[in-house]
């Protein structure tokens, strides 16, 4: 068996991470702190909860119980807007912006994920969508707490389509985003192990 890196997942959402939980097996951490953690050898996933204000104190728990020295691969696995993507197609993030011109440029491995564009982190969900652009609430705090210390080529962010222009945002809800993220699983596994031996 290859040797792998730790893996280090964040999700925003319960509804997110309990396939991943199932998939990996993982199991709660305990004692039950503030930010849910779920662990098995070789991967730790946090549950952040939603939004920018949310991201960096899950980034900072779960760099405090990775192994030292471990230099993780980090993956921030969740649903996003899109404005050209059909619901539940699998995207990776090759490009991060902000409103405020803030935009960290991230490596797209050769992997099993088709689609591969920029994300738009935004404040709140969007009900306008420009073509080709992804959106989701939490990439930019997730990278703005890793790269001081982290290379972003052991940086992904992985997204699933949940709303679109046809398909707005009163549609999702917990059982909704489950499903998206389940369909998904055998891709989502296949990109992680991929990225966790090769990063």
């Amino acid at each position: 068996m290859q040797h792998r890196r730790h893996l280090n997942l964040l999700t925003a959402l319960p509804a997110e991470a309990k396939p991943l939980i199932k998939c990996f097996v993982l199991q709660r951490h305990q004692p039950v702190d503030a930010i849910p953690l779920y662990k098995a050898e070789g991967i730790h996933l946090a549950v952040s909860g939603p939004g920018l204000k949310s991201i960096a104190p899950a980034v900072s728990y779960l760099q405090q119980m990775s192994p030292e020295a471990s230099q993780p691969v980090w993956i921030n696995l969740g649903i996003c807007g899109h404005g050209s993507l059909a619901i539940g197609e699998l995207l990776l993030a090759d490009q991060v912006l902000t409103s405020d011109g803030m935009q960290w440029k991230l490596q797209s491995p050769q992997t099993v994920v088709e689609h591969h564009g920029p994300l738009s982190c935004v404040s709140s969900p969007q009900a306008v969508y420009q073509p080709q652009m992804a959106y989701d609430m939490e990439s930019s705090g997730f990278l703005a707490s890793l790269t001081p210390t982290t290379p972003l080529h052991r940086v992904h962010i992985l997204k699933v389509v949940s709303d679109n222009p046809e398909h707005g945002i009163e549609s999702i809800n917990a059982k909704r985003v489950n499903k998206l993220i389940t369909d998904q699983i055998s891709l989502i596994r296949e990109f992680i192990e991929r990225v966790a031996v090769d990063g």
